[in-house]
């Protein structure tokens, strides 16, 4: 009833379990991502938003909200993948 779906060796270092590893990139990105759209949305008000319609400014930032939840639902979700059939018994 013990069995364990993990790798048998116990060291964090091992390629097939690179937990942490992976968990750092994702939290690298994530920030990165986070930054740069925020730095968008700052630049994007202050030097292109007076160019278009109120209009067409909402919708330049819901392509923009869309464009960063789809990248870190990509790099979050791949991550969750590797552990999908890890904890039922």
């Amino acid at each position: 009833m013990s069995a364990s779906t993990f790798p048998s060796s116990n060291s964090t270092h091992d390629r097939e379990f690179d937990l942490f590893g992976g968990l750092r990139r994702r939290i690298v990105l994530s920030l990165a991502v986070l930054v740069g759209w925020i730095s968008f949305v700052l630049l994007y008000v202050a030097f292109w938003a007076t160019r278009f319609s109120l209009f067409q400014s909402i919708i330049v930032m819901i392509v923009s909200v869309v464009i960063l939840g789809g990248t870190l639902l990509g790099a979050w979700i791949s991550f969750g993948l590797k552990f999908v059939g890890g904890w039922s018994h």
